[in-house]
Order: C-alpha cells, then structure tokens, then sequence
C-alpha cells in the first residue's frame, strides 16, 4: 500500500507540472490585450505559480490521510498484542483526529465539496470506533475487537477519496 501512496503522489506532482504548463498555454493564448496591458495577466500567472503546487499539496496531504486512517491500515498500525482494550480506543481515536487537524488547514486550497468529503470521512470513522467499542463486551477480548474493526466497511471514505479524486481532475 505504501509503494501506491509513493506512487499516487508522484503522479501528482507530475500532473501538477501539467495543470501548470496547460494552464499557462491558455492564459497565454488570450485575445484580450486589455488583460494583458494592465499587468493583471502577469498577476494571474504569478498567483497560479504560487497557488497551484499548495492545492496540489493539499490534494495529495488529504488523500494520504485518507489512505491512512482506512480501519485496515489504522489498526494495523496502532494495534499491538496484548493491548488493553482502553488503549487500544483512545490511540485510534486520536490518530485520526490528531492527523486531520494536522490538515486541517488545507482546506483553504481544496473545494467546499472535497471538504465537507473529508470531514464526513473522519466523522464516519470516529463513530464506527466508538460504536464497536460500545457494542462489545468489556470482557472481549481486544484482538476480537481489532479484527471487527478491520472488517468494517468504509464507504464514506471510500467516497471521499473518490470526491477528492474527481476534483483533483478539475483543476487542471
């Protein structure tokens, strides 16, 4: 999973060079002079060299918190044998939430959509740990709870990495 995330992110930033190179091509091609003769033409382009690597960034950060706050990959990474099923609670629950605020501020650079996506996602998956934790017997045994958790569907960020997706693609 990690050699996709590797991936996923260097074909970001090579579609980045792209959305950049065609976004130039066509502020270069404008017919109008006056936009051109006012300098906001270079204004513009020199906002889009600035602005478009920080919503680039932003994508890929929100799609790398996604990937990595999936039930599989969570418990896989904070699940230790042995654990107490309290421990094992609170560290999920404080891993998304401390990695969400982590990102907290990019939204400034994504969609009110992509956003709201994301926010569903953490929201989604704060309420399934909660959930499994309260419908399982305090006596269970924590590997049982781990293996529920890993079981669990997430269609919320399921859809949320879709939405990212979809508007990623509109920026360029």
């Amino acid at each position: 999973m990690n050699n996709w995330i590797i991936v996923a992110i260097m074909g970001a930033g090579l579609l980045l060079m792209v959305a950049a190179l065609m976004v130039l091509l066509r502020l270069s091609k404008m017919k109008d002079a006056e936009l051109r003769n006012s300098g906001k033409f270079e204004l513009k382009v020199q906002a889009l060299k600035i602005v478009m690597p920080l919503k680039v960034q932003a994508y890929e950060r929100f799609l790398l918190y996604l990937e990595r706050v999936q039930l599989p990959q969570l418990v896989k990474r904070i699940y230790t044998p042995g654990m107490e099923k309290g421990t094992l609670h609170l560290q999920l629950l404080q891993n998304v939430r401390e990695e969400f605020e982590h990102n907290l501020a990019q939204q400034l650079y994504v969609s009110n959509n992509t956003w709201n996506a994301v926010v569903n996602a953490k929201e989604e998956l704060v309420n399934q740990i909660n959930t499994t934790f309260e419908q399982l017997k305090d006596e269970e045994d924590v590997s049982i709870i781990a293996q529920s958790l890993v079981a669990l569907p997430n269609p919320m960020v399921e859809q949320a990495i879709v939405v990212l997706k979809r508007d990623f693609e509109r920026l360029l």
